[in-house]
Order: structure tokens, then C-alpha cells, then sequence
């Protein structure tokens, strides 16, 4: 609560927030808060709530500091907003950190959540607690580990219902909106471009299709369906060897 207070009080850290796009509105949700250690360098701290109970805090110094993270040691690591995956099973989308999901939630958006222990760890705990939910948007960095930990994630959820987006630019959450995008914005982005990720040795049949398509100069003349749509797509027909299910 002192932090918290301190927070409110500081228009310095608030501005840096709102700089950021974060609002008043889910600063007071979040009840972030501020603290200032004996060093004199000042922390911006993120409680971490379950079931409405704070289990955690995490901590990031604030400017003019080198950025750094700290969390509280031996409690429990949760995900960030998960409360809400209890009322919004249709959809939830989940961020890599808390900075993007407070973004999210500042722009309108209230179904979002975040890992707490960065992009290359997701807890078997944290896969129950999404078990319900039909439709998983992730919004990892794009860097290589950000995606790596994107497609861990979907992996383990199930790539039926987790749809990746990739914001341009090298950008993460916070920074495109920082750019001056708005939430009308990111919903079309997310729109357009979400997709589910790819599995080895799995096609869309629309793939399957192009690629056959493309390798028909080079191939011969083979047996004939008698269907005359698919011989009119398919027009050098099928070979000895091929495995073909109608």
C-alpha cells in the first residue's frame, strides 16, 4: 500500500509510465508502486496477484539506472493477470512480460496476461490453468528468443488454438504502441496477421496444393482419378508410390 502510494504521489514516475503509454487507470488496477532502496536508485514494483492474493512482486529500476529486474525470492511464480483466464475463456492473449500486458490493458484490452519468468520458461502449472481456453493470441518479442519460447508455448498448448503475431519492426507490445499506434491499430495488425505455427511434416491442403502444383513440369504423366474437378486441378495425375486419400 506505501508503495503504491509513493507511485501516485511521484509525478516523475508517473509521467515515465504514461510515457509509456501505461494509464492511471491500470496503475491503480495493477497497484504498482514505487520503492527506493538505501542506494537511492528507484524501483518500479509489479505485485503479482492469484486468486487475489499478492504471491509475488517483481521489481524493474526506473531512469536514470541501467534496467534490471528482481523478484521477491522462494515465492511462487504466477501468471501475470491470470485472474482473468476465469471469466474470459473465448480468448486471452499473453504477452512475454508485465510491461506488455499493462500496455494491453491500458489500450482497452482487459483479457491479456503475461509470464512472470521471462520467455524461455513456461510453467506446467500455467498450461492447466489455460486448459479452457479455446483461443490463445501469444505476443512474444521477435527476437529469436522470443520466438523460440512462442513456439515452446504453442507447442505445449496445442498449435490448434494458439495463433502467433509478430509485430513489425523488431517491436515488442509497449513499443508499438509507443510508435504511436492506437487499439484500432493493433486489432487490425492482429487481424491480419496472426497465424498458427508451422508443424513439421504437416500442410495445409492449400499448401499441399501449391507445392504439387509447382513441382507438375517436372513430373510425368501419371494415373488419372476420373473426378473430373480434381483432374482439372490436379492434371498430370498421381504416380506409382504415392500415398493418396480421398
Amino acid at each position: 500500500t506505501e508503495a503504491h502510494t509513493r507511485l501516485l504521489e511521484d509525478t516523475e514516475a508517473l509521467a515515465y509510465l504514461q510515457d509509456r503509454t501505461i494509464t492511471r487507470e491500470t496503475i491503480e488496477a495493477f497497484r504498482l508502486g514505487l520503492e527506493v532502496d538505501r542506494s537511492g536508485k528507484r524501483w518500479l514494483t509489479v505485485p503479482h496477484f492469484e486468486k487475489g492474493r499478492l504471491v509475488n512482486v517483481k521489481s524493474r529500476t526506473l531512469p536514470p539506472a541501467e534496467k534490471t529486474f528482481r523478484r521477491v525470492k522462494d515465492c511462487k511464480s504466477v501468471l501475470f493477470n491470470g485472474d482473468v483466464i476465469d471469466k474470459n475463456k473465448a480468448e486471452v492473449y499473453l504477452c512475454e512480460g508485465e510491461t506488455d500486458a499493462l500496455t494491453l490493458h491500458s489500450a482497452g484490452i482487459k483479457n491479456a496476461i503475461a509470464t512472470t519468468t521471462g520467455a524461455g520458461s513456461f510453467d506446467t502449472e500455467w498450461i492447466d490453468r489455460l486448459q479452457d481456453v479455446k483461443k490463445v493470441i501469444l505476443i512474444y518479442d521477435s527476437d529469436e528468443p522470443g520466438q523460440k519460447g512462442a513456439r515452446e508455448v504453442a507447442r505445449r498448448l496445442g498449435y490448434d488454438r494458439v495463433f502467433n503475431v509478430v509485430l513489425p519492426d523488431g517491436q515488442d507490445v509497449n513499443d508499438f504502441f509507443q510508435a504511436g499506434n492506437n487499439l484500432t491499430d493493433f486489432i487490425q495488425y492482429v487481424a491480419g496477421n496472426a497465424r498458427r505455427f508451422d508443424v513439421a511434416g504437416i500442410l495445409t491442403f492449400d499448401e499441399g496444393l501449391k507445392r504439387l502444383q509447382e513441382s507438375e513440369q517436372d513430373r510425368e504423366a501419371g494415373i488419372r482419378t476420373g473426378f473430373a474437378d480434381v483432374d482439372r486441378i490436379i492434371k498430370t495425375g498421381f504416380l506409382p508410390g504415392e500415398l493418396v486419400v480421398l
